[in-house]
């Protein structure tokens, strides 16, 4: 996303200080789209019960509407000075939750100040405020292997010569007086570890905070200790795109996740581009009792002659709970697409699709247990083991 610069009109009165000029970049992001299922009805889209997350391509049945504004405000000795803010909305349709209405609200999702390039901390950021933080997110089925959004403060990249290195200490306002959780992300980033490789690793340590209710006496029930290690290596240049190779642990008490992942972007052709992700988890819950998640998936975009793209998406996802039978499900999209450029990554881009896909009988028997919206696939398709969607979507970035 590139942030577009304008300036204000009117300057900033510092007290003391007099005016300064202060610059205004603008982004954002945005998906929305309408569809229908080919039994009538609204567009439903297809996710296995007990997979972490679904394959992307004509199957968002959501709003997602990021506008970002930044505000330099001041320099000092080479460091810049900033607030960022976005008003952030995501909704998932048929949610009616939200005030019993239809309309879009918006929540700020990141409102926190900045200063940028401080030499005092190595080139770093130092920060404070509700941001969304070390976000490590997958392409096609848009899954964040890392992710620490909340209220905090930290520093931020700082370098120490083999690498960049960021500490943050996250908490929650909106919780109890008496009870809390604080959690603690370290990261240690852009370690050269091939010519064309890096290495990256990110630690989080959680755990509760609490006292007694001296109006109730009463106390706030146990929580336990958490702790997560991600480790994550990118090679760039590989098949005309990057490689991304990371193992991931993470437990509360008993609870557990253990995760590999592998992603491989590239070329086919000059006009073709290709996206290739593979994931296997297993996730023990306070019982002792695992279930395991099985991933693979890829996509091609091709251009064709200026704008028009054509794209298509296959997906396949197998969950094996303990002492339940295995889910399997298998989605594919065709989708034909007008972009504001030649780039596979053009934007804004509106895509005409068909979506279709098949799943077993296990899988059948618990589609609702999907994202607090597999309700709705199961209402059109909870007698059949497979589905189709057609719709229209747009998606930008700026």
């Amino acid at each position: 996303m590139k942030p577009t610069s304008l300036s204000l009109a009117a300057a900033l009165l510092v007290a003391g200080t007099g005016a300064t000029a202060a610059t205004l970049e603008y982004s954002g992001y945005m998906r929305a789209g309408i569809g229908i299922n080919a039994r009538g009805g609204t567009q439903v889209c297809y996710g296995l019960p007990g997979a972490d997350t679904k394959w992307r391509l004509g199957n968002e049945c959501d709003y997602t509407i990021e506008p970002t504004f930044n505000a330099k405000l001041g320099s000092f000795e080479g460091s810049d000075w900033n607030v960022l803010v976005m008003p952030g909305i995501y909704r998932a349709w048929g949610d009616s939750s939200e005030l019993g209405t239809s309309e879009l609200i918006a929540r700020f999702g990141q409102v926190y100040t900045y200063g940028n390039r401080i030499a005092a901390l190595g080139g770093g950021k130092a920060w404070a405020g509700r941001r969304f933080y070390n976000r490590l997110q997958t392409g096609i089925n848009d899954q964040f292997l890392e992710k620490n959004d909340g209220d905090g403060a930290g520093l931020e990249d700082i370098n120490v010569g083999f690498g960049k290195v960021s500490a943050a200490v996250m908490l929650n306002p909106q919780n109890a007086a008496t009870n809390n959780r604080l959690s603690i992300p370290l990261r240690l980033t852009n370690v050269k570890t091939l010519p064309n490789g890096e290495l990256s690793v990110y630690a989080t340590a959680s755990t509760q905070v609490k006292s007694r209710n001296r109006v109730t006496q009463a106390l706030a029930a146990d929580e336990s200790d958490g702790m997560a290690l991600g480790i994550y290596q990118t090679i760039g240049g590989t098949l005309g795109g990057e490689t991304l190779l990371g193992v991931k642990y993470d437990r509360q008490g008993e609870v557990r996740n253990s995760r590999v992942v592998a992603q491989q972007s590239g070329s086919i052709t000059k006009s073709t581009r290709f996206d290739l992700l593979g994931e296997y988890r297993v996730a023990t819950n306070a019982a002792g009792q695992d279930s395991t998640w099985t991933a693979l998936g890829g996509r091609t975009d091709t251009h064709i002659t200026g704008p028009f793209r054509v794209l298509a998406e296959l997906g396949s996802d197998r969950v094996k709970p303990d002492g339940a039978a295995a889910r399997s499900m298998t989605k594919f999209t065709l989708a034909g697409a007008i972009s504001a450029g030649a780039d596979a990554w053009s934007r804004p881009t509106i895509r005409l699709f068909v979506t279709h896909a098949v799943w077993n009988d296990a899988a059948r028997q618990v589609l609702n247990q999907t994202w607090g919206s597999g309700e709705r696939l199961q209402q059109v398709y909870g007698d059949k083991r497979s589905g189709t969607s057609v719709g229209v979507q747009t998606e930008a970035w700026w």
